[in-house]
């Protein structure tokens, strides 16, 4: 039933997401060539690429890690991510998030913590009753 789904299934395109990467390097290329950026600009552009980051690029690296990919298509990937690997020190510069190029699960946070003493009168009132 698998092989029959995968055989059926419509061919993964990559060309918007490529292009909407492709146009956030080039505006991060333009960043980082001004001396000062507007705080406004920065901002803009921040949300921009954390769109990027959050959503065109971890498709992309699960598209690659499944194989999924053509083999054109594989290639412009890792020319994509060579070129934001080559940016690492402008991304640290601006204070942007660095792209995670591997398809692993998000860190789980722990929702367990120890009890620790009320630091308040109001804190220990409560918990003497």
């Amino acid at each position: 039933m698998a092989a029959e789904m995968e055989e059926n299934a419509a061919p993964i395109t990559i060309d918007d997401d490529v292009e909407w990467l492709t146009e956030q390097i080039q505006v991060l290329k333009h960043l980082g060539q001004q001396d000062e950026v507007d705080a406004g600009e920065k901002y803009d552009f921040s949300i921009r690429w954390g769109t990027a980051l959050a959503g065109r690029l971890p498709r992309l690296v699960h598209y690659s890690s499944r194989g999924l990919l053509a083999e054109t298509d594989e290639r412009r990937f890792q020319a994509l991510c060579d070129e934001l690997q080559g940016l690492s020190d402008l991304i640290d510069r601006i204070g942007l998030a660095q792209p995670v190029f591997s398809d692993t699960p998000p860190a789980k946070a722990k929702r367990q913590r120890e009890r620790r003493p009320a630091k308040s009168r109001r804190g220990l009132a409560f918990r003497r009753r």
